[in-house]
């Protein structure tokens, strides 16, 4: 049994490239070499998990075509603590201020604005989802589940699989330190134990 936990190709907002919205960032051509090479790496799989945002199904597509598997969409997608509405049209380069600012502040129930989300419930969305895996471990004994999400999410949720720790301040600056300084590659995976 293997769950794979695999982050999406690189994307658009990756590269620095202006995007429309957290969910329509579309991969780079780069990206969708990347995502065609995971055919050559990843055991067949019984079941796919990809979360609602575009660039996990275009990294999974590949996958999706050998194995001949439809997708279910989980709440697996990536941390969102600006919203659409601040982003549009912005660059990574363009929203660094903010996010130095957000982090700097290490408030887990901030929420910058509406359609926002706070650390607090992404927290409990990755806490949520380990159980699910954990919950499925059993089913999962002689075939494989692959996850295709998002950094930000695996990063919290490898971090929270290797020591569990309760919502804090802290966790919300370690887990800041862990994306600047052990981030996950796009197409990198992790297996679930």
């Amino acid at each position: 049994m293997s769950i794979y936990l695999i982050r999406h190709a690189q994307s658009l907002g990756n590269v620095n490239g202006k995007t429309e919205s957290h969910a329509s960032i579309p991969l780079t051509e780069f990206g969708h070499k990347q995502a065609q090479k995971l055919v050559d790496v990843l055991p067949p799989a019984k079941q796919i998990f990809i979360s609602p945002f575009l660039r996990t199904r275009l990294t999974a597509e590949p996958i999706l075509l050998r194995d001949q598997i439809t997708p279910k969409v989980l709440n697996i997608q990536e941390f969102s603590y600006f919203s659409d509405t601040r982003c549009k049209n912005t660059t990574l380069q363009e929203r660094k201020s903010w996010v130095d600012d957000y982090w700097n502040q290490a408030d887990v129930n901030l929420v910058t604005s509406e359609g926002a989300e706070s650390f607090a419930n992404f927290y409990q969305r990755v806490t949520d989802f380990i159980s699910h895996l954990d919950s499925l471990k059993a089913h999962y004994q002689h075939d494989h589940l692959l996850v295709f999400s998002h950094g930000q999410f695996l990063q919290l949720l490898k971090m929270l699989v290797e020591q569990k720790r309760e919502l804090s301040s802290q966790l919300m600056r370690d887990f800041r330190y862990a994306l600047l300084n052990h981030q996950l590659d796009n197409t990198e995976f992790f297996i679930f134990k």
